[in-house]
């Protein structure tokens, strides 16, 4: 396996790879928004809310690609057109039990350390100074996601 930390990646192909994980991160935080909803409303509002910063990370992503002339690796978020990929099939698709929400929340906080990791590695492969910045920036927003799940799991654990 190659280590990205022994790379130095292009700036569009860190743009491009981090749009690319931030599109499937809207996707996934609307998906658990709705499912949560006959739950928890307040999960529920928390997933969209952490669908709502993918989307404004993904702008700010888009105006640091534009100071770099790579505005075309990132494009527009429209948010209307985005079809979340196939899925396995499920037996209900609203959530209504405790089991199915520890599950949930145990996956979407395993998939928010998985980006975290990439966006780390990202940070350590930037070989283009004016990308310094917004990929630190990425990688402290997706901290800050990492501890608000871990805050939820560990909440819901509580009340379990």
């Amino acid at each position: 396996m190659t280590n990205i930390q022994t790379l130095t990646l292009l700036p569009q192909d860190q743009l491009g790879l981090i749009n690319s994980i931030e599109v499937q991160a809207v996707l996934r935080y609307r998906r658990l928004a709705l499912r949560f909803i006959t739950f928890s409303t307040v999960l529920s509002r928390q997933m969209a809310e952490y669908g709502i910063a993918c989307e404004q990370r993904i702008t700010s992503l888009r105006d640091a690609a534009e100071s770099l002339g790579l505005g075309a690796c990132v494009g527009v978020l429209d948010v209307r057109r985005l079809q979340e990929p196939a899925q396995e099939p499920q037996d209900r698709f609203f959530i209504i039990d405790e089991a199915i929400v520890d599950q949930e929340l145990q996956r979407a906080l395993a998939t928010a350390f998985e980006t975290h990791s990439v966006a780390r590695q990202l940070l350590g492969a930037n070989g283009t100074p004016e990308l310094e910045r917004p990929l630190w920036e990425y990688v402290q927003h997706k901290q800050f996601e990492v501890n608000a799940l871990m805050h939820c799991c560990t909440r819901q654990l509580q009340h379990a």
